[in-house]
């Protein structure tokens, strides 16, 4: 099977079971195909260091350093960052700040988009 292009789009708060899901359905798919993870809006609180099991929710930790390990991309929206105040976490796989331009574009390229 050739691989294909895969973007997952995470754009809603990391507040529920979505972005867990998000996540793990993208360490998933990089196994077979090139993955891209999009954090939009108010997806970007994923990646800021908030304690999620103190939710009953599991922490993506070990979800963003599979990713890391099959060489899938992580993008983050400048613009969402930039309106909300955000920081990022400190992560051991790369986090790439892209402006909303530069995500169109990688979307245009992508053959698969699932958006949560």
């Amino acid at each position: 099977m050739a691989k294909k292009n895969l973007i997952f789009v995470i754009k809603s708060n990391p507040f529920s079971w979505k972005a867990f899901e998000a996540l793990r359905q993208a360490v998933g798919c990089s196994m077979e195909h090139k993955v891209t993870v999009v954090f939009l809006k108010d997806g970007i609180y994923t990646l800021t260091d908030w304690k999620p099991q103190m939710i009953g929710i599991d922490p993506i930790d070990k979800s963003v350093d599979a990713l890391g390990m099959m060489d899938a991309t992580i993008v983050v929206e400048e613009e969402a960052l930039r309106e909300r105040g955000v920081k990022l976490k400190e992560w051991s796989t790369p986090v790439h700040i892209k402006s909303k331009d530069e995500i169109c574009e990688i979307i245009k390229e992508s053959e698969v988009v699932i958006t949560w």
